[in-house]
């Protein structure tokens, strides 16, 4: 079974899901290596022998966890396109529940780079597919708000829009912003973008 169909899973297991959601809150807290199987059961409500009928071990918790967060955040990014309204403000919907939101959580965390870093070793998966999710969604919006010509200009032009709204939000976050400043580049990365698309739609 692929990790992300599983992962799925688990989430809709209400008791895993709640044991995912209190583990958020430990390890923003506390890190992934400062975090053991006895805080998160704490954090619970149940002893640790309880949590272990759930998950093998605070990497499976963790992933889950991660994973729910991720999935969360691209589930409110990609209904924000659908809002009413201009293509800069839908774009910036986009942008802020789905980057914005997460490094403002990330950022909050005095460990925020090591669970980043966790995320690269049980989560990639997982990530992977949701990132799939919202480049096929982000492909469809920009068919009906831009260019209507199916030329193969047009499709890379609409390839580099996708790609501006997936990684340059990744090097707004290297001089580490507060998330106040990081909003503020969403908000301008979005109006370029939607002027860019206006320009090539005719």
């Amino acid at each position: 079974m692929p990790m992300a169909v599983e992962l799925k899973q688990i989430a809709s297991d209400p008791k895993r899901a709640a044991i995912s959601s209190a583990a958020i809150d430990v390890f923003s807290a506390r890190g992934f290596a400062r975090t053991s199987m006895a805080h998160i059961a704490e954090e619970a409500g149940m002893s640790r022998p309880a949590l272990y009928q759930y998950f093998e071990n605070k990497g499976d918790i963790f992933a889950c966890a991660f994973t729910a967060l991720v999935e969360g955040s691209a589930d409110s990014a990609l209904a924000a396109l659908e809002k009413p309204g201009s293509v800069a403000e839908q774009l910036e919907g986009f942008l802020q529940n789905f980057s914005g939101a997460f490094w403002e959580r990330t950022a909050a965390s005095p460990y925020g780079d090591e669970l980043l870093s966790a995320k690269s070793v049980f989560a990639p998966q997982a990530v992977g597919a949701v990132m799939v999710r919202i480049r096929r969604d982000l492909d469809r919006y920009l068919k009906r708000v831009g260019p209507k010509d199916r030329s193969a200009a047009t499709g890379a032009r609409r390839k580099g829009w996708i790609d501006q709204l997936e990684f340059s939000p990744r090097g707004f976050k290297l001089d580490r912003p507060s998330s106040a400043s990081y909003r503020r580049r969403l908000t301008s990365l979005s109006e370029s973008l939607a002027a860019d698309i206006e320009v090539n739609r005719g």
